[in-house]
């Protein structure tokens, strides 16, 4: 199977936190495309912001930074996850889809202020990817 694009993950992630009566906000980065396919970032907002915003049914603040397989995060985005969970938040740092149901399932169980923050992704692989 074809690893699965950023915006296949962000879909599987949102639709499964909808499930679970999360209020979620798809966030757009704003910017503009130039000829060879590239893009120039223009600031607006909070720097760094996650690409999935949520709150959870309880009320508690969600963001969650979704890379395709090998992608990195930038210190901003590291920076804005880390702020997120001093805050009591849930911040996770989401390669697949996986990466995400286990700290929602436990918060959901009572865990309150969590996430994960990691960059060696081991638990994605094709077979458990839900797309």
């Amino acid at each position: 199977m074809k690893d699965p694009t950023e915006q296949q993950i962000k879909k599987v992630i949102a639709d499964y936190l909808r499930y679970k009566k999360f209020i979620v906000i798809n966030h757009r980065n704003v910017g503009i495309k130039k000829e060879n396919g590239s893009y120039i970032p223009l600031p607006a907002g909070e720097k760094g912001i996650s690409d999935i915003i949520g709150c959870s049914p309880r009320g508690t603040f969600v963001a969650i930074e979704v890379k395709k397989k090998g992608g990195r995060p930038s210190p901003d985005q590291l920076i804005f996850l880390e702020r997120v969970r001093q805050s009591g938040g849930i911040g996770i740092l989401a390669h697949c889809f996986e990466d995400v149901e286990p700290e929602i399932e436990a918060y959901l169980k009572g865990n309150v202020g969590m996430g994960k923050i990691q960059n060696d992704k081991k638990d994605c692989d094709d077979e458990k990817q839900t797309i």
